[in-house]
């Protein structure tokens, strides 16, 4: 008897993860109806496959599949935003808390309530620790200068980014950027 059935899959933030859950899945013999950030929905023969066999698969890969409502929410959250920050430039033509109620279909005090409640840290903060790591990253690769970098995601001034990105790591950009060993963190590592 095969069985449908979507998995919300914590750790699955970028287009790697997608080749990895599908590699994983389909190494179990799992066809993979559907794949996107965070969500893979799949069909299995029940009385071969169990769901356990598929949670050790993608454990062993630093995934985790989310049973509770409230980590659902707290983990497209966190793809929201990710998104937000990988979609660079970042034109916030729209503000954050309006773009997060009108993806999540849910009052902005509860997800901004809930997710503080859940992560120890407000969405406005993650957000910015976001924008930092992707800051390093622009940093490191050295294609573009600080203002370039300021543009690309969202900030109004190269200063603004400069004030927040010492805040954040103790350090100015230039300073990071003058380090042999850099100290960055995947984008589902931020919290």
């Amino acid at each position: 008897m095969y069985e449908i059935k979507e998995l919300r899959i914590k750790g699955m933030v970028c287009r790697r993860c997608i080749s990895t859950v599908r590699n994983e899945l389909e190494n179990l013999g799992v066809e993979v109806l559907g794949l996107e950030l965070g969500k893979a929905t799949i069909s299995y023969q029940k009385d071969t496959l169990s769901l356990e066999a598929v949670k050790k698969a993608l454990n062993k890969n630093e995934f985790e599949i989310l049973n509770d409502d409230e980590s659902k929410i707290i983990e497209k959250i966190k793809l929201v935003m990710i998104g937000i920050v990988d979609d660079t430039p970042i034109v916030m033509k729209v503000n954050l808390s309006d773009k997060m109620v009108y993806i999540l279909g849910k009052d902005y005090t509860y997800i901004s309530k809930l997710f503080s409640k859940i992560e120890g840290i407000t969405l406005e903060k993650y957000f910015i620790h976001l924008k930092i790591e992707k800051a390093k990253e622009f940093a490191q690769y050295d294609q573009l200068n600080f203002t370039e970098i300021a543009y690309e995601l969202g900030y109004s001034s190269v200063n603004y980014l400069s004030n927040q990105f010492k805040q954040i790591t103790g350090m100015s950009m230039s300073t990071y950027k003058k380090l042999t060993n850099r100290n960055r963190k995947s984008l589902n590592e931020i919290i």
